[in-house]
């Protein structure tokens, strides 16, 4: 049982850098998309010029620039409907479904199943997944609805971007 008046539930700022070092990373992998891939995406036109814009740099520099304002331009995007086009564009059928199986199988009282799934994906941190998996549970205590749908929302973007990460390094 969790005590939550022991519980510090701000986001700390090394969590807000690392899903902001996340977003950034995931930038690479969006601007690679093919032309139809990137006119699906759900996105704003002024989002789409700036990656577009990613596409086509080949200085080191300007490139690493353009990369975090991507990555900082897709947070006043919908970061997770652009997010899970990315991952479904990303991965095949079968895999899309052996990864956001994850979803339902991670809990905050099963540590083992929280350190199998960092293990296999090594772009993920036990930490910050025990985070999102805290938010829900603090959702479910306050019966907060609203909560509940964001911290599920986090959670499943978290898994997709770190399954995405993940194959990168691969």
């Amino acid at each position: 049982m969790i005590d939550w008046s022991e519980q510090d539930m701000r986001v700390s700022r090394t969590e807000l850098k690392k899903a902001h070092e996340r977003l950034q990373q995931l930038s690479i992998p969006l601007a690679n998309l093919s032309k139809k891939q990137l006119k699906a995406l759900p996105a704003s036109d002024y989002f789409m010029a700036e990656l577009m814009a990613l596409a086509d740099i080949t200085s080191a520099n300007a490139r690493n620039r353009q990369t975090k304002r991507v990555g900082k331009l897709m947070i006043e995007e919908n970061r997770h409907e652009l997010i899970k086009a990315l991952f479904d564009a990303y991965f095949p059928k079968e895999q899309v479904s052996k990864i956001e199986s994850w979803y339902e199988r991670l809990n905050i009282n099963d540590e083992g199943t929280l350190k199998q799934f960092v293990k296999q994906y090594q772009a993920s941190e036990q930490h910050s997944m025990y985070q999102l998996l805290l938010w829900i549970e603090y959702a479910k205590h306050t019966n907060d609805e609203e909560l509940m749908a964001e911290s599920k929302a986090d959670l499943a973007s978290y898994i997709r971007e770190v399954a995405i990460l993940t194959n990168l390094k691969k």
